[in-house]
């Protein structure tokens, strides 16, 4: 194996008191495990994320870099002495980020074997996941998320993103082009640019051709929406620092 397969750089591995979702019961609270993962990327290079869950917020930045940050949250609240706990809980979920090459990072999310009569509603494996990833601007993304909300702000790469429950966000830059292909099977989709919209009884569809070198965007859902956004060039470093 090349060193390039594992030359991702471990910022921080932190245990940190998250923010509870439904407040506090005495002094127990939620407890968010949090990692921070770096490595260099090649403009124009290739991010795939696959089986991620939970909410995905992907965001474009300046830097030769990607840059993934990993929230666990266990769903059972605990004590200021159980941390320990809660970090033996939130390693059943294992997030791999995988450096293949200068132009290719594969992002992959594994659970380990839970059982449905414990967890009927809730999270895989009990515990909720936030990713958050910060992309040269001119990245290409391919998305298989399961359930939860995709967010994307600023990328001006090809972008293929797919959900099996859920809603995918998408924020580009207006001064682009844009060819777009969304899809929801159960739900509405909506964009900015001008296109062909088409609402049957329970999902809809948008269309917008574009030849090259016009990027490519291919949106599908199957429960859920689909919205995309146009925002001017300059507004996009506000629009980063709002999704932090």
């Amino acid at each position: 194996m090349t060193s390039k397969r594992f030359g991702a750089v471990w910022l921080a591995g932190a245990v940190a008191m998250a923010a509870p979702l439904f407040g506090e019961v005495g002094n127990k609270k939620l407890i968010g495990i949090t990692s921070t993962r770096q490595a260099p990327f090649q403009s124009g290079g290739t991010i795939r994320i696959d089986h991620s869950y939970g909410e995905l917020s992907v965001e474009s930045w300046e830097q030769p870099t990607v840059e993934l940050t990993v929230v666990k949250t266990p769903n059972a609240l605990y004590g200021a002495k159980d941390q320990a706990e809660a970090a033996k809980i939130a390693d059943n979920i294992n997030v791999t980020f995988d450096r293949r090459s200068d132009s290719e990072i594969e992002i992959s999310t594994a659970v380990a074997h839970f059982s449905r009569w414990t967890h009927p509603f809730g999270p895989k494996g009990g515990v909720a996941l936030e990713y958050r990833l910060r992309v040269p601007r001119n990245s290409k993304l391919v998305i298989h998320h399961e359930s939860g909300t995709v967010m994307v702000s600023g990328v001006v790469g090809d972008i293929e993103a797919a959900g099996h429950a859920g809603d995918i966000a998408l924020l580009l830059p207006e001064s682009e082009k844009y060819g777009i292909d969304a899809k929801s099977k159960f739900g509405t989709v909506w964009c900015d640019f001008d296109g062909d919209f088409q609402h049957g009884w329970t999902g809809s569809e948008y269309l917008l051709k574009a030849a090259a070198p016009a990027h490519q965007i291919v949106l599908r859902m199957g429960r859920g929406g689909i919205e995309i956004k146009s925002s001017p060039k300059e507004a996009q470093g506000h629009v980063a620092e709002g999704m932090q």
